[in-house]
Parts: structure tokens; sequence; C-alpha cells
């Protein structure tokens, strides 16, 4: 993602020989601030302290990269990037031993895309002289092109590879800053897929793209050519990504797939359409999606699968059976129901979580003096004139 050009100074990968790197790795414990000020910024100080940055600021986003000599660039754009668990999910999708990568950024996506049995040869995009550079260092088998992408270049590397359209597969993952503002539309984003994707088709099997959480899969389904694929990337609850994957020529329908990037369980969309009861009363258990189950839509689909009734809350669930633990859902056990505030005895801390209603959670928090908590949950929920005031405890 090409965000992270608008680092004012880049990191130098030339000054990064073999004693700089023993530098920055006994000094991965260290205060960035502190080296900074002993150090100053100039090189070689300035590029190996932004690895001792990086590396410890993105630890867990990047561990396996956190011991390997991978450079890291400066900017804004770490926080945007796929991370290397969300990347290993998109490397399950390409096939083809070609590929190509019409927005670089940080390379992470690149480097999995590459590291794959079948991959034969692959092409990099970078508008950024500085990001290119760091791709080069990066991704040492792959071709990378300092320019924002262009059909003539694309077209240069097909013809120089003599690849054929059935070996090809594409990947980009858009800008979507404009005017200064992030932006969730695809049709917003750059290099624009809505506009390319049609002479993209025409010489490529497979288009892989990334989008925002947010983005509307109303507009992706209308706007998308031979869309095949909608996945909806969770990690840890949250849902990180929605990838979309359109088939050169393909007519069917639209499968939505949620995948749980931590332990790649997935739940795939079937054909029949849920009809399910919906409730204004409680049973034992509450069952509330995860942010990955919600964006996929699937929840119907799953509380089916399980036995759940709808609630008229939002979108949670109620079941007398205690669900079987799961990544893409939380399971409550009801302790008591209050049908208004003023009847409502709340103790001992919890999380909070106000549903429906225009009463904030950090109201509710106040108004009963509460503590955060984990283990004890209180949801207030709202449907109209309908009001209940729930506790319940986290089922582990």
């Amino acid at each position: 993602m090409n965000n992270l050009e608008h680092a004012s100074k880049q990191v130098s990968p030339t000054v990064l020989t073999e004693e700089i790197w023993k530098w920055v790795f006994a000094h991965l414990d260290a205060k960035p601030v502190e080296l900074r000020l002993k150090h100053g910024n100039q090189e070689p100080f300035y590029s190996a302290i932004s690895q001792v940055e990086a590396r410890a600021r993105y630890s867990k986003k990047f561990k396996d990269f956190i011991s390997s000599r991978w450079v890291f660039p400066v900017g804004i754009g770490l926080e945007q990037s796929s991370s290397v668990a969300t990347a290993k999910i998109k490397q399950r999708l390409f096939r083809a031993p070609y590929s190509a990568d019409l927005c670089g950024g940080l390379g992470m996506d690149s480097y999995f895309i590459c590291d794959r049995q079948s991959s034969k040869k692959h092409v990099v995009f970078e508008r950024n002289l500085g990001l290119a550079q760091l791709l080069e260092h990066n991704l040492t088998a792959s071709k990378v092109i300092s320019s924002e992408f262009n059909f003539d270049d694309l077209d240069d590397w097909i013809k120089r590879e003599n690849i054929h359209t059935n070996e090809l597969e594409v990947y980009l993952d858009p800008d979507r800053r404009s005017n200064d503002r992030r932006s969730f539309s695809i049709l917003e984003g750059a290099p624009n897929l809505v506009s390319i994707q049609g002479d993209l088709l025409t010489r490529c099997a497979k288009i892989i793209a990334k989008h925002s959480p947010m983005a509307d899969f109303k507009e992706i389904k209308e706007l998308l050519l031979n869309l095949s694929e909608l996945h909806v990337i969770q990690f840890q609850g949250e849902c990180k990504e929605v990838v979309t994957v359109q088939k050169k020529g393909y007519e069917g329908s639209v499968k939505t797939i949620l995948i749980d990037a931590e332990t790649q369980d997935e739940l795939r969309e079937q054909h029949t359409i849920p009809s399910l009861d919906v409730l204004t009363s409680l049973k034992t258990y509450i069952i509330q999606p995860s942010a990955g189950l919600n964006k996929s839509g699937l929840h119907p689909q799953f509380a089916q699968i399980h036995g759940w009734s709808k609630l008229i809350f939002g979108n949670l669930y109620t079941s007398e059976i205690q669900p079987p633990p799961s990544v893409f859902y939380k399971t409550f056990k009801v302790n008591e129901v209050f049908d208004s505030l003023k009847r409502a005895k709340l103790f001992g801390p919890a999380a909070i979580e106000s549903i429906g209603s225009k009463i904030s959670s950090d109201e509710l928090r106040k108004r009963f003096k509460l503590k955060e908590g984990r283990e004890q949950k209180i949801f207030y929920l709202q449907n109209g004139k309908l009001k209940m005031i729930v506790t319940c405890q986290l089922i582990e």
C-alpha cells in the first residue's frame, strides 16, 4: 500500500552492513528515543535505529521478521500494511506461476505470494523511489519497477517472460486516501480497480484485491467484474481485511468466506438462506458474533447450524445449550435481567456494551460507578420501547 510514501526521509539499506545489523540486534531492548539522543539522526544510525524502532513497535504484527534482516521503512504505512498473519492467508489464493503486485508498499504480501513452490516469477510496482529500493533489498528474487502501475511496463514484462494469460495472477492493495482522508469506497482507490479491471482481465487469470474492513459489500458486488469470492479475514475477533477474487470469465454466484488468520478456521457461505425465530426474551446463553462474523453476514447461517434463536437486539443470539468454543463469537451465561435502569442492581468490575440505545456504555459506567472488567459483561439493550439490562458471565 503506497501510503508509506509520505515519510520525508527513507531508510537506506546500503548502510546496513554486517556490523550495523549486529548493532541493531544488540539494541532491540533499548529505547529508540534514547538511542537517537545518543547517536543522532545521521547515517548509519538513522536507518539502524529505525530498524530497532520498527521491531519494537510491530513485534506482534511482523513477529516472523523481527530476527531477520528485513528492512522496514519509516512512515505511517506500517499500521495499514498487511500483517504476517493476513499475508499468509492471502498467499493461499494464488496458484499461477507468475504474479504481479501493482502497489508494493512494505512488500509483505509480495513476499508471501513469491514464497510458494509453484511461484516462478513476480513483478512489483512501487512509485516511491525510496520504498522501491527497500523492495529490491527485501524481495531479491522479484522484479521491482520504480513507477506507479502502468500497462506498458506490465506488458513488457509479460512479453519478456513469455507469460500466457492463464499463467498470471494480479494482486493490488490500492491506496485508499482521498483528499488527505481515508476512503472506504473501491471507487476512490489508486490504482482504481474499477477502472483497470477490464484491461487486467485480458492479461491475467485472476485479480486478488485487498480492501478496507469498512468496504461496502453491495458496492463491491455491483462494480467488480467476474467476482467469484469475497473473503473476510479476521484476527483475534477483529475484521482486518476484505479481499476480493475476480476470475477471468467467471459468471457464477459470489461466495463469501470468513477466515480467522490466527487459527485458519473457516466458515463458507451456503446457498440456503436461513430463517430464524426472533425473540424478545433471553434463554440461558447470549452469543455475540465477532466483528469478522458480523462483517461477513454469515451469522444467521452460523446460528442455524448451532440451533440458536435471534434476539431482537442487534446481532445477538440466544440459546439454552452452551455453544462450543469458537473464534467467531463470544458466549455469555445470563445471570440477571432487569427491565429498567431504576431496577437494575449492578456491581463489581464489568465490560459494558450498549446496543440500540442513545445511552452510551461510558454513561452507564459513570452512573453505576463500575470499574472496567472482563469476566462480567453488562448489556444494555433497546429496541423501540423494549429495554433490557442483562448481567452475564463470559464463558472462556
